[in-house]
C-alpha cells in the first residue's frame, strides 16, 4: 500500500475501516474492501449513482495511558485526487462525556485533548476512497496532493465594547474597578485613551478578562499602553495568563496557566506587545492576573484582546490546469472530477484527464 505523507512510524491502534463504526452515506465496496460514498440510486442506463458526501465514525478507541504515542491520523490508501476529506477526532475520560469533534492539522496532528478514550470521524466528499485510517506517531513529509483548507481565519476576537455586557459573544470582567468610568469593558473598547481599564486606588494587583460564551482556542495576546506617558507606570509589569472552562463569572472557577511574563517595561504610549501561546485547546474564559506594575498607586491597561487561531481541515488538492464541465451538483468543495461519470468508468482521476480500464 502506497503512504500518503511518506514514511513513517506506524503504530496502527485498531482503527481498520470495515463493518465496524457508523455509516452515514458510506459503505464498504464489497470487492475492494474500501470505504466509499454509498450508492444511493442508478441512472437511466443502469448506472450506479453515488451520495455526494457523506461520514464514517469509528467506534471507541481505548488508548490507556497511550494517547501521546498516537499523535497523528492520515490515510495510507487513496484513488481520487479530485475528491476531498476532513478528519476530526474527539475524546473523552470516561467514554460517557465527549468532547466536541476537532479537526486534525495539516499534517495529521491530533488536537483533540489528551484523554483516555478517542473516536475518529471521517467526512468524505465526492469519491474517495480509502481501505484503512491509522494514527501514528513520527513527523511526515508535505504531500503534494494534501493541503489545508482555511475554514476560519485567525484574528483577535474581543469585539468592540461599549459596556461590559454590550457584546452577544460575551463579557468582561475585572477584580477591582476604580470607577464605573474604568471599568473592565475600557480595555475591550478598541480607543486610545490617557487611561482605558484602571483597578482600585491603592490596588496593584488584580485581574482582567473576558468570558467568551463559546469556547475558543486563543494561541497569543496583546497588551496595548495607554495615551498619555503619565500613566505607563502603571502599566502590569508581571503577571500570568490563565484560562477556564468552569467559571460563571471571571473570579471564581478553576484556572490552568498558559503563559508566565515577568519584568515587562513600558516605554512608550499607544504601543502593542504581542506574546504567543502553545495553547491548542478551547477555553471559555481568559485572563490575565497581574502581581505588580511599574511603580504607580494603582494598575491600568489601554487595551487588551486575544487571537483565535484559525480553524482548517485537510482536503486533497483540486489543482486543474485546463477546462472542464462542471456538473450540476458542483460545489466550491464537492465536485467528483468536474465531469460525472461513474465508478465503474475509471480506475483513477488526476490532473490530465480519466483513465480507463
Amino acid at each position: 500500500m502506497t503512504t500518503v505523507g511518506g514514511n513513517l512510524e506506524r503504530k496502527e491502534i485498531g482503527l481498520p475501516i470495515g463493518v465496524s463504526g457508523t455509516h452515514n452515506n458510506t459503505e464498504i465496496d464489497a470487492a475492494t474492501g474500501y470505504l466509499r460514498l454509498a450508492q444511493v440510486d442508478t441512472d437511466d442506463q443502469g448506472n450506479p449513482v453515488y451520495a455526494e458526501k457523506g461520514t464514517w465514525i469509528s467506534d471507541v478507541i481505548n488508548l490507556e495511558d497511550k494517547f501521546h504515542d498516537f499523535e497523528k491520523v492520515f490515510s495510507n490508501s487513496i484513488d481520487n485526487g479530485a475528491s476531498s476529506i476532513a478528519i476530526l477526532t474527539r475524546v473523552s475520560d470516561n467514554n460517557v462525556d465527549w468532547s466536541e469533534w476537532t479537526a486534525v492539522a495539516i499534517d495529521g496532528a491530533i488536537l483533540s485533548d489528551t484523554k483516555q478514550y478517542i473516536q475518529v470521524r471521517i467526512d468524505l466528499l465526492a469519491g474517495f476512497v480509502t481501505d484503512v485510517f491509522i494514527i501514528a506517531n513520527s513527523d511526515f513529509e508535505n504531500n503534494e496532493f494534501v493541503e489545508e483548507k482555511l475554514i476560519i481565519e485567525g484574528d483577535y476576537i474581543i469585539p468592540k465594547l461599549t459596556s461590559n455586557t454590550s457584546s452577544d459573544a460575551g463579557f468582561a470582567f475585572s477584580e477591582t474597578e476604580y470607577s464605573s468610568s474604568y471599568s473592565a469593558w475600557r480595555a475591550f473598547d478598541k480607543v486610545d485613551r490617557n487611561e482605558g481599564y484602571v483597578t482600585k486606588n491603592d490596588i496593584i494587583t488584580g485581574h482582567l478578562g473576558f468570558f467568551f460564551n463559546n469556547e475558543v482556542a486563543v494561541s497569543k495576546y496583546k497588551i496595548r499602553s495607554m495615551s498619555s506617558v503619565t500613566y505607563l507606570p502603571s502599566m502590569p509589569k508581571s503577571w500570568i495568563l490563565q484560562a477556564s472552562n468552569d467559571t460563571s463569572n471571571g473570579n471564581d472557577g478553576t484556572w490552568i496557566d498558559l503563559d508566565i511574563q515577568e519584568n515587562q517595561v513600558w516605554s512608550s504610549v499607544n504601543t502593542d506587545k504581542e506574546y504567543a501561546l502553545k495553547n491548542i485547546y478551547k477555553y471559555k474564559a481568559y485572563r490575565i492576573k497581574w502581581s505588580e506594575n511599574n511603580g504607580y498607586k494603582y494598575t491600568g491597561f489601554g487595551e487588551f484582546d486575544f487571537y483565535q487561531r484559525a480553524t482548517t481541515v485537510l482536503i486533497l488538492k483540486r489543482n486543474y490546469q485546463y477546462d472542464m464541465t462542471l456538473d450540476s451538483t458542483s460545489t466550491d468543495t464537492v465536485s467528483l472530477h468536474r465531469k460525472k461519470i461513474t465508478r465503474d468508468e475509471w480506475v483513477r482521476i488526476d490532473r490530465l484527464e480519466v483513465v480507463d480500464k
